[in-house]
């Protein structure tokens, strides 16, 4: 079976296709592995973030709960005095500032994103459980319930807080995983102690304890020193100064002095066996330090954990750099392969883009500018790329190029002589149509006849229509009518003449305007272009309707509106025609049903004239010339305004106005 190959691929992606395969098996292994590295690294990194978010509300909550529980075992063992319910109150309202810091992280739909599914579940769960405490608060309240059964259900909300910590703290294996372990089970005989704590406040309040609740006293007391007793020793060697700070200090010495008074004294002596001052003081300074020794371990982990994430991730970059660099070596070295065909042949495309888009193009703008200094060497330079297969087509290529440039001399001739001859013609037009109208008008003096002064008024205006589209070829050649006027001549008059101009002038209305003048020089072209828009007006609208010009003064010169009753254009065509009427355009051959909109663009060129095509408000087309004042000069006459009317202009008023 033969391959085939798609035909527009180019030369270089086909050399370089051959090695596809075993490059992307390449870069597949390199990146695969380059991500696994760096998706470790990134995670180590995050681990302390992610506990300062996430775990930190959490200590709050539980180290709230603890207090809560203290004082709201306190209330139910003193039977609800004052003193312990007022300090139950403000460990609610401290509980309830933690829970709400809690339940606004946990709702963080972005940062979540950082934690698994099991951190997830472990978090829900855990605000799950704080979130129920109000039946318990209630129960305490009301005393429906003893404090060692308000002890044990405060303990079970607290008891999620430590998966929740495990896991937000949970690293695949090594050294920081030991010493995730230890903080965590140490922050869980903090917790016995605070249980501890409670215990005997309720024995202190109540005077004494149970055989029973005695029991469970000195069995947290127990936990309490072998979780300390296993972990304390494992901590790292800041932390474990520290614990061995508070051990050997006042305050460990005292809570271990205490706690040996209680075992002693039994379940009736506890409330009498250690002062109640005393044993606050003790109790609250010793949970202060453990959860200094606490948090100080927690943030030794994460620090640890960002210092092993980013050698990780150096180590990563350094053996990910290595294999790009072997990757990149791979693909130089193939790239090396096809990389003199495909320069060679990139330039070759790239002249022959600069000769169809730029050079050719600007070649032929300048010979429409009439700059002849055009030398084909330099033009259509000869393109040297070696005497191979390429190097010969760039040579043949270079020959076409000349051939291309004296192809556009040889048209920028032949538009000069087309011009050329269109001046000659328009010439010689205008003086026998120029002696055709002087005998046309020495003609119409001395008929007597109606009948046959009528046919000679209508071949006086075909003269005069003839007399302009000889005009209009002198203008597509680039040179000005030859008419011309040393004063200047009313609006009024200008616009009649331009009527008398039109074959259709019998559907043409003039509005009467201003007394306004416009000055000679201008008056040759403003005609010419007011007959070619009149002339477009009836030529593209019902034979039966009218076509009406007005004229009025604005600040900025003199506006004339020509408006035919016609389908209208559309709002592309009447787009694109405006823009022919803007720019000024080189006449171009083929372009010949345009000739008016050519005409008429280079005539408001020439004078400063702004012509604009707009849709009428119900149909039909609107053409408004604005003339600006320069061309303008008050005329000599009583009064600023005629009065408002209409009028129509025919060949008598118009024919002979030059």
């Amino acid at each position: 079976m033969r391959l085939q190959y798609p035909h527009r691929r180019s030369i270089r992606a086909k050399l370089l296709a051959l090695l596809v395969l075993p490059l992307a098996s390449t870069v597949g292994m390199w990146a695969f592995g380059a991500a696994s590295a760096l998706g470790d690294a990134w995670s180590l990194t995050r681990v302390a973030q992610t506990y300062q978010y996430f775990g930190e509300p959490v200590d709050d909550v539980v180290e709230a709960l603890q207090a809560e529980r203290r004082s709201s075992v306190a209330y139910l063992a003193g039977g609800g005095r004052d003193f312990a319910g007022g300090q139950m109150a403000t460990d609610r309202e401290r509980t309830t500032r933690a829970v709400t810091v809690l339940r606004e992280h946990a709702a963080d739909t972005n940062r979540l994103e950082e934690l698994d599914g099991r951190q997830r579940a472990r978090l829900a769960r855990m605000v799950k459980a704080v979130e129920g405490i109000g039946a318990l608060r209630d129960d305490v309240q009301y005393r429906d319930i003893p404090w060692d059964e308000a002890l044990k259900r405060y303990s079970e909300v607290i008891e999620p807080s430590f998966k929740v910590r495990s896991s937000l703290g949970a690293l695949r294996s090594g050294d920081l995983a030991a010493r995730t372990a230890v903080v965590n089970e140490l922050v869980r005989g903090r917790e016995m102690l605070s249980r501890e704590d409670a215990m005997i406040t309720a024995g202190q309040t109540a005077g004494n304890l149970t055989q029973g609740q005695y029991h469970d006293l000195v069995g947290t007391i127990d936990s309490r020193r072998l979780l300390y007793g296993l972990y304390a020793p494992e901590l790292p060697a800041p932390q474990r100064a520290l614990y061995e700070d508070f051990t050997d200090g006042p305050v460990g010495s005292a809570l271990e002095g205490m706690e040996a008074h209680i075992r002693a004294a039994g379940a009736e002596q506890v409330g009498s066996s250690v002062m109640h001052g005393h044993w606050r003081a003790t109790l609250d300074a010793s949970l202060n330090e453990l959860a200094g020794i606490d948090r100080s371990g927690g943030r030794d982990i994460g620090e640890r954990a960002r210092d092993d994430g980013v050698a990780l991730l150096v180590s990563a970059l350094a053996s990910g750099g290595v294999g790009l660099l072997a990757v990149a070596v791979s693909i130089a070295v193939s790239v090396r392969i096809s990389r003199d065909l495909g320069t060679r042949l990139t330039a070759l495309r790239d002249e022959a883009l600069a000769l169809s888009g730029t050079r050719l193009p600007e070649v032929m703008h300048r010979l429409r500018r009439g700059d002849e200094n055009v030398d084909t060497g330099l033009d259509a330079p000869v393109l040297n790329l070696g005497h191979d297969e390429i190097g010969q087509v760039g040579r043949a290529f270079g020959t076409v190029q000349r051939a291309a440039v004296e192809a556009a001399l040889d048209q920028a001739r032949l538009r000069r002589g087309v011009s050329a001859v269109f001046t000659n013609l328009a010439r010689r037009s205008q003086v026998l149509l120029h002696r055709q109208l002087t005998l046309l008008d020495t003609m119409e003096r001395r008929a007597q006849d109606p009948v046959e002064l009528e046919d000679l008024f209508r071949l006086d205006h075909m003269t005069t229509r003839m007399r302009r589209h000889a005009e209009g070829l002198l203008i597509l050649s680039g040179n000005v009518p030859g008419r011309a006027w040393r004063r200047p001549v009313r609006m009024v008059e200008v616009v009649r003449a331009a009527v008398g101009e039109v074959e259709d002038y019998p559907r043409v209305a003039v509005r009467r305007m201003p007394r306004v003048a416009l000055n000679g020089p201008a008056v040759a072209d403003v005609l010419h272009l007011l007959a070619e828009l009149i002339e477009n007006a009836t030529a593209f609208s019902p034979p039966e309707t009218k076509v009406t010009v007005r004229g009025e003064r604005v600040p900025g010169g003199f506006v004339l509106e020509i408006s035919d009753r016609g389908l209208g254009m559309s709002r592309e065509r009447l787009e694109e025609a405006n823009r022919r009427l803007c720019a000024v355009q080189d006449f171009d051959l083929p372009d010949t049903d345009r000739l008016g909109l050519f005409t008429v663009g280079r005539l408001a060129a020439r004078q400063g004239v702004r012509v604009t095509l707009r849709a009428a408000e119900d149909r039909g087309t609107v053409a408004v010339v604005l003339v600006p004042q320069t061309l303008l000069v008050v005329p000599d006459g009583d009064g600023e305004d005629a009065e408002t009317g209409e009028f129509r202009a025919g060949p008598d008023t118009g024919g002979r106005t030059a």
